[in-house]
Formats: structure tokens, sequence, C-alpha cells
């Protein structure tokens, strides 16, 4: 029990370190979204990046994880759309609701907790499951938001609509460009690793 404690604990006392800062007026009234928006477009981005440029493709296909964590959301995420419009709810609202309940957090808290409990093997299997999140959770609720919104009639008009709000997405783009460097041997130049490892961390 200590032990699981000492591994956790650091994570969270940043969060509340965090809380406190903005509670206590350290920090500004924005403070918030953009240390958010900082995490979205470049440090995570950039972990990401390095995480795929220094992998082996072994080390990223697990098909037992990523069927066990990708049936697991899918499932999750099914089953609350499914209640929720049972009780009456808009599909955009049910949808939300589902996300919410099905998003892993492995982006803002998977990484630091699987690297602080497994150490950096964790990496791998920690960036499959934030892929599988971004890329098919997300296409998964854009695409239903977008239907219980009747913005987009015809389907191709939406499917494009979702294709072009991912390729957008600093979170998939990184680990896309990562995969040139990985598939060709190609190690990063010292000052670039270092340049992403402090950004990264």
């Amino acid at each position: 029990m200590l032990s699981v404690l000492a591994i956790v604990l650091p994570v969270f006392a940043l969060i509340l370190a965090g809380w406190l800062a903005r509670r206590r007026g350290a920090l500004g009234p924005h403070s918030t979204s953009e240390l958010n928006r900082f995490v979205v477009q470049l440090a995570l981005p950039a972990l990401l990046f390095d995480v795929v440029a220094n992998a082996r493709w072994q080390q990223l296909w697990h098909p037992g994880f990523i069927a066990s964590f990708g049936g697991g959301t899918a499932l999750l995420f099914a089953a609350t759309v499914w209640w929720r419009r049972r009780r009456g709810h808009a599909l955009a609202d049910a949808s939300i609701d589902g996300l919410n309940a099905a998003y892993a957090n492995t982006g803002f808290v998977g990484f630091p907790l699987a690297v602080a409990a497994l150490g950096s093997s964790a990496l791998a299997p920690t960036l499959v499951a934030t892929l599988l999140t971004v890329c098919v959770l997300f296409a998964a609720a854009i695409v239903l938001i977008e239907v219980g919104l009747q913005r987009e009639h015809r389907l191709h008009h939406l499917l494009g609509k979702v294709a072009r709000s991912l390729l957008r997405n600093p979170l998939l783009l990184a680990p896309l460009a990562g995969v040139l460097p990985m598939a060709l041997g190609l190690s990063m130049p010292a000052p670039a690793e270092t340049f992403l490892k402090l950004l990264g961390g």
C-alpha cells in the first residue's frame, strides 16, 4: 500500500500544487486553459513524437492490450450513450456523456503515473492507449455529436469534417510524424533529443 502511495502521491501533489496556486491567486484566471493549451499543443506532442521516434514496432504492437483497452473503452462509451438515450437525452448530449465516461486520461495523468509505476517500458502501451482515445473514441464521439446536431445530412461531408478535425490535432500528428524516423531506423540528433525530452518532461 505504501509503495503504491509513494508512486501516486507525487503526481497528485503536482495537481494539488496547481490547484492551490490558482486558489491563492499565484496563477491568473486563465491559467488553467493556457496550461492545458501548452500541454496539448507543445508538451504532450513532443513526448508522443519522442516515444514513437525512439520505439520499435514490436514495442507498439500488442494486439491483446489493444483489444482489451479498445474493447473496454468502446463498451463503456456505447453503454453510456445507450443508457442516456433511454433516459430521454438528445444524441449529442448522450455522446458527450459517453465520452466523459469512457475517456481515460492517458495523456495528462496516464504518462506520469505509468512511468512512475513501471518505468520507461510503460511509455509504449500508454502511447497506444492515447492514440486509441484520440483517434477512435474522439472520432466516434464527434460523428455522433454531429449526427445528433443534424448539421451535416450527407455522410461523406460528416466524415470529411471529422477527418479534418482529427488531422489538425497535434496529439495525432506528432506520433504520426514520429513513425518516419522509427520506420527508417534514424536516431534523433542529440540537441533535438534533449529539446524533446525537456519539452515532453
